[in-house]
């Protein structure tokens, strides 16, 4: 307590706290004694003379000094986490969700996807609305028959609302449809250099997206297709890092089959496929070369029917794994799942060497038939599974193909294998040729003209040893429709370069 005969506490000195302010700690006189030339007595808030002539006393760093007490005051760390005032989502809190996910979680934080700038240029490439349907309707017609990843009701079901909140996403994906079916003469036109600097700068805002995701398929098909190297191949392992990022490689581990939710489930589904199958048909080349991506388990689920895909309602009773896939209605893309699944077992074989091969052969083949059933019932002219099934079966047989064991004493004969493989490829060839050609190619894959290369090279090394007419026009048959596909993609150049190089090293052997 305070007494009467107790004297007045001094009033503070202007020194600021070493703890808070540190090298701003320091004595000074007030400005008004400083210009007057007077002893001040540096009296915290006013000066004794100030005080006494009733004057302003200011003393000099007293708002910087205010800013950065106001600055330290907002960093200090508080004890419950649960109380901290965090900024608005910025490019930082991703690093942070990527440098430590424990923290950024119990920090209850969550990543919001940045504002992408749309330009002008992309604005006009896009078009209205109803440019933006005459797009998504080419696309649904072509590059969507083999390559099923986007839900064609719930893309027209949501296209309002994309334009408002993800509308660069939205544009990104537009582009991407357009690139993915537009035929060109050259692969470096200016709609493919405008796509691949939108979608880095869209990346490079941190934008997590499946909308974005969706587009980089696209992107890498258009570069698979059109023999761009290395470009393709590296942008199938940006797909497969960018999907892990949205966790989306886990779609296929589980299935909720709520009507609610389940078209985003099996899109983000479609899509771990559509990585697994590039990453392996881009590795029948080079078995020997690691895969991006982890092989699929036998309780991995597989796409739904392609019907049900369509219509977009769901019927809980035709969701299958790889384990109980034994229904003829899975769905051509179902298919395509499980030749992935097979192509894995491929690469393992030929990189291992193993011999071992007649159970997968047989597996693979049946996995055609089945496919080529679906193919008839729906009318689709072009199995892309069965293409790379057979390429798939052509791989194990490289090896020994090479070195002519494939071919009998007589010299012109294949094996049993590869013998249905040809057969069946020159029907293909023949249809081209024979039917409306423009019209197939816009539903031919790009996985086709892999497997008419292969063909043919077996077909060449077959006439040159045999030396017989007929082995000659097979050769042929094959060029004329890699031709014709060449009007779609770009890399069918490529293959026929390399047809005529292996023509000149087989006349010096």
């Amino acid at each position: 307590m305070s007494t009467s005969n107790e004297s007045p506490s001094p009033r503070p000195r202007a020194v600021a706290n070493h703890s808070t302010l540190g090298v701003l700690a320091l004595r000074w006189s007030c400005a008004t004694c400083r210009q007057s030339k007077r002893r001040c007595d540096k009296i915290y808030p006013k000066c004794t003379l100030c005080v006494q002539k009733n004057t302003p006393c200011n003393y000099p760093g007293r708002r910087k000094r205010e800013k950065l007490k106001n600055r330290i005051k907002a960093i200090l760390p508080k004890h419950d986490v649960r109380q901290l005032s965090f900024p608005s989502a910025t490019s930082s809190f991703i690093a942070e969700s990527f440098l430590d996910p424990e923290v950024f979680s119990k920090a209850r934080l969550k990543v919001v996807n940045a504002d992408v700038e749309v330009t002008d240029d992309i604005t006009e490439l896009v078009g209205s609305v109803l440019d933006i349907q005459a797009t998504s309707a080419k696309f649904f017609k072509s590059v969507h028959m083999w390559m099923p990843i986007i839900s064609k009701p719930h893309f027209c079901a949501n296209l309002l609302n994309r334009l408002t909140y993800k509308r660069a996403e939205l544009f990104l994906l537009v582009l991407s449809m357009k690139l993915s079916y537009t035929r060109v003469k050259t692969w470096n036109t200016p709609l493919y250099e405008t796509v691949k600097l939108f979608q880095f700068k869209i990346e490079a805002s941190g934008v997590l997206s499946t909308l974005v995701l969706q587009a980089s398929i696209l992107i890498s098909l258009y570069e698979l297709g059109h023999g761009i190297y290395p470009a393709a191949y590296l942008s199938v392992g940006s797909c497969a890092r960018y999907a892990t990022a949205l966790g989306i490689e886990k779609s296929i581990l589980s299935s909720s089959a709520a009507q609610g939710q389940w078209i985003e489930e099996e899109e983000c589904r479609r899509m771990w496929w559509a990585i697994l199958v590039l990453d392996r048909y881009l590795n029948l080349s080079n078995p020997k070369r690691h895969l991006i991506t982890t092989d699929a388990g036998l309780e991995s689920y597989l796409p739904v029917d392609d019907e049900v895909w369509e219509s977009g309602v769901l019927n809980p009773d035709r969701i299958y794994t790889l384990a109980t896939a034994n229904s003829y209605h899975l769905g051509l893309f179902a298919r395509f799942a499980q030749a992935a699944h097979l192509l894995s077992q491929v690469l393992h074989h030929v990189s291992e060497e193993s011999n071992e091969t007649a159970q997968l052969r047989r597996t693979i083949f049946a996995l055609v038939n089945v496919s080529n059933i679906e193919a008839s019932m729906r009318r689709l002219e072009y199995c892309s599974q069965s293409a790379v099934c057979y390429a798939g079966i052509l791989a194990l047989d490289y090896s020994s193909f090479s070195k002519g064991m494939c071919i009998s004493d007589s010299g012109q004969k294949l094996s049993s294998e590869s013998a249905i493989i040809s057969q069946a490829t020159l029907d293909m060839a023949l249809t081209l040729i024979h039917g409306d050609s423009d019209q197939l190619c816009d539903v031919a894959s790009p996985f086709l003209v892999h497997l008419l290369y292969k063909v043919a090279s077996m077909h060449l090394r077959i006439a040159h040893k045999s030396q017989t007419r007929g082995d000659r026009e097979k050769v042929e048959i094959l060029r004329k429709s890699m031709k014709l596909v060449g009007s779609r993609w770009l890399c069918t150049s490529t293959y026929l370069s390399l047809l005529e190089k292996q023509e000149i090293l087989l006349v010096m052997e």
